[in-house]
């Protein structure tokens, strides 16, 4: 909403103007197999006053191979318990037991509602690959309406 000619703007509505930004990063090495786990720290909680915040997520995921085979990891967004539907993906042919990624992934989500929301990071990796968390990360930025 617009603000118009010769209106009065509240405090509420300036505190909102301006993004605010979130940041995590991993704190642990997770081996595989695992299958929808969460990165180890890397989770942002945070309040919004209106409906419809948008959140613009921007996060990494460090893959690390450990065996020769066939590999394929995947990492995503989870907001509020749902988990989003684009992943960040590693995968390896049969090769090199040293390979590693860092894979990333975009977002941008609508918080519906207004009040506490939890943006962290999932991921899957199966035996023979792991996540490094200290080189998992993500950051947000939360716009919201005025």
């Amino acid at each position: 909403m617009p603000f118009l000619a010769g209106q009065k703007v509240t405090a509420g509505q300036l505190n909102r103007v301006q993004p605010v930004t979130y940041e995590a990063v991993g704190t642990t090495t997770q081996d595989g197999p695992l299958t929808d786990a969460d990165v180890t720290s890397c989770s942002v909680t945070f309040n919004t006053t209106t409906a419809n915040a948008t959140a613009v997520v921007n996060c990494s995921f460090d893959y690390d191979i450990t065996v020769a085979t066939t590999t394929l990891g995947s990492g995503r967004l989870n907001v509020d318990g749902v988990g989003e539907s684009r992943y960040a993906t590693f995968q390896q042919g049969p090769g090199n037991a040293s390979d590693r990624m860092t894979a990333a992934q975009s977002y941008r989500v609508i918080l519906a509602a207004a009040g506490s929301h939890t943006l962290k990071l999932t991921f899957t990796v199966p035996t023979g690959m792991r996540l490094t968390g200290v080189y998992t990360s993500l950051v947000a930025t939360i716009y919201e309406v005025v």
